[in-house]
C-alpha cells in the first residue's frame, strides 16, 4: 500500500509538471505573438510615415511648378511660359532637399545635399512653439532648428529634366527642349534596428 500511495504521488506531481509546462508554453506563445503583432503595426506605422515624406516632397516640386505658372503672361494670345522650373533647377546638380520657412510658411528647394547623409536630409519634429506648427515635419539648413526634435528619418529628392526626345537626364542636348521633370523622393529610416529605404517617382510636365 505505501509503494501505492507513492507511486500515485509521482504521478501526480508528473500532471502537475507536464501542466505547468503546457501553461507556459501557451502564455510564452501568445507573448511572443503580441510581440510580433506590435513590430508589424509599428512598421506599418513607420512605412506610412515614409510614404507620406515621399508624397509631400513631390506634391512640393508640383506646387512650386504651378506658382510659376501663375506667374507666366500671355503673348499674343498665347499663354507661355519659359519660367515654369525657376527654383527647380541648378546647372547639372539634380540632387536636393525641401527646406520649409515656418516663419514664411513657405517652401524651396536646396540643392545643397548630394546625399542622404548630409545634414540638410534630415527630418525634423516642430514640438513646442506656436500651436499651428507643433507636429511640423520639416527640413532644415540649421544644424539644429529651435523647438524641433530628430526623427529618424531622412529625405532626398532626384530632379532629372524630362526631354523632347523622351530621354531622361541632368539637362537635355542641344535641340531638344525641356518638357518635364522626374521627381524622385528618397526616403530612409530605421526600423527596429534595420535600415529601411523607399523611393517614390512622379513626372511633372509644363503645362504648355
Amino acid at each position: 500500500m505505501k509503494f501505492l500511495r507513492d507511486n500515485q504521488t509521482g504521478q501526480g506531481l508528473l500532471e502537475t509538471i507536464v501542466a505547468l509546462g503546457i501553461i507556459v508554453a501557451g502564455v510564452v506563445g501568445t507573448m511572443n505573438l503580441t510581440l510580433s503583432n506590435q513590430k508589424t503595426s509599428q512598421d506599418t506605422v513607420e512605412r506610412l510615415i515614409a510614404t507620406n515624406l515621399a508624397r509631400e516632397g513631390i506634391e512640393i516640386v508640383r506646387s512650386i511648378r504651378d506658382t510659376n505658372w501663375l506667374t507666366c503672361e500671355i503673348i499674343s494670345t498665347v499663354l507661355t511660359c519659359n519660367t515654369w522650373d525657376l527654383g527647380l533647377v541648378s546647372a547639372s546638380d539634380i540632387t536636393a532637399v525641401p527646406i520649409f520657412d515656418i516663419a514664411s510658411n513657405a517652401w524651396t528647394i536646396n540643392f545643397t545635399a548630394n546625399d542622404l547623409t548630409h545634414n540638410h536630409a534630415r527630418v525634423w519634429r516642430k514640438n513646442a512653439g506656436g500651436a499651428d506648427n507643433i507636429g511640423t515635419q520639416f527640413q532644415s539648413t540649421l544644424t539644429t532648428p529651435a523647438d524641433s526634435a530628430l526623427t529618424g528619418y531622412r529625405r532626398m529628392l532626384e530632379l532629372q529634366s524630362i526631354c523632347t526626345n523622351k530621354t531622361i537626364s541632368e539637362s537635355c542636348a542641344s535641340g531638344n527642349s525641356k518638357i518635364g521633370i522626374r521627381v524622385q523622393a528618397h526616403i530612409q529610416w530605421k526600423s527596429s534596428g534595420t535600415e529601411s529605404d523607399l523611393i517614390v517617382e512622379e513626372r511633372i510636365f509644363n503645362w504648355r
